[in-house]
């Protein structure tokens, strides 16, 4: 009878998956070269992992895990001088963008905007000049007398 319940509480343990208060790392590995490249990852038995690789310029990598619906969800990743970039199948995504905005931007860029030449300093344009009439005073050319 002993033999049989350990046999029953043998196969149980096997088939029985850790949860998370009783997860442990796996496997893991991390390695540097000393001349900034690098790589390292895990991956821990309840289901959760990671691993990553690159140099100071760019970075790709990705992490995994059980979502609490049972369903495996992957992200992998890049990272460079443009940012993240992430991809996976349960990422949020903005919707598309509507065909009188595609239409639109189609037209602009079919019809770019033509700027007239300025010129190289604001101080060289020309300088509105105050001109007086030739004769400030209608009835006498030299201007008005004062006696």
């Amino acid at each position: 009878m002993f033999k049989y319940l350990a046999f029953i509480l043998l196969v149980a343990a096997c088939t029985a998956t850790d949860d998370d208060a009783h997860a442990h790392v796996e496997k893991q590995y991390k390695k540097e070269d000393g001349h900034g490249k690098f790589s390292y990852g895990y991956d821990i038995t309840n289901g959760i992992g990671a691993g990553e690789a690159g140099d100071e310029h760019q970075v790709h990598g990705e992490y995994h895990f059980t979502s609490k619906e049972g369903l495996p969800v992957k992200v992998s990743y890049t990272a460079d001088e443009n940012g993240y970039h992430p991809h996976g199948d349960l990422l949020p995504t903005p919707p598309p963008t509507p065909e009188a905005i595609l239409r639109a931007l189609a037209y602009i860029d079919a019809h770019p905007h033509k700027e007239e030449p300025r010129p190289a300093h604001p101080h060289s344009q020309p300088r509105l000049v105050h001109s007086q009439p030739a004769h400030p005073h209608p009835t006498n050319p030299h201007g008005p007398r004062h006696h």
